[in-house]
């Protein structure tokens, strides 16, 4: 719990000290988010979850909110291979299983997954990160 509270006061503290307002919609959304530890969430569940808890807000709103999270570097998005994006709250390296069947996304440790060779880099490009979501049936 200590853990939690202290997380949610970090991400509230990086809103606050962000060009942006930190507004009720918001710390609403950051509780919703990040309330239950590391997750993966679609646009329409974070929506769903806040109409759950009538708080008044636009799934535009959500969204908006979701991509300025991620700017921010508070979120991480992941894009499926059947085109659904996922926020996904544990910025650390790691990588992912995803379940076609279910939707869902199941973390891997990035330390699970070797990867022996890549291609050229591009010149005048970096490497910034390599992500993998191995697709389940």
């Amino acid at each position: 719990m200590i853990n939690k509270k202290k997380n949610m006061k970090k991400l509230l503290g990086i809103l606050k000290n962000s060009p942006l307002k930190l507004t009720d919609q918001r710390k609403a959304l950051i509780k919703i988010i990040f309330g239950d530890g590391d997750a993966h969430y679609t646009v329409d569940d974070v929506y769903k979850k806040a109409k759950k808890k009538k708080i008044k807000i636009s799934l535009a709103t959500v969204y908006n909110n979701l991509n300025t999270f991620k700017d921010l570097g508070i979120l991480k998005v992941l894009t499926t291979s059947s085109d659904t994006i996922f926020y996904d709250t544990n910025i650390t390296d790691h990588h992912h299983f995803y379940c076609k069947k279910t939707g869902k996304l199941i973390d891997v440790d990035s330390s699970e997954i070797v990867i022996s060779k890549l291609p050229k880099i591009p010149s005048g490009r970096k490497l910034e990160s390599v992500n993998v979501i191995l697709d389940l049936d």
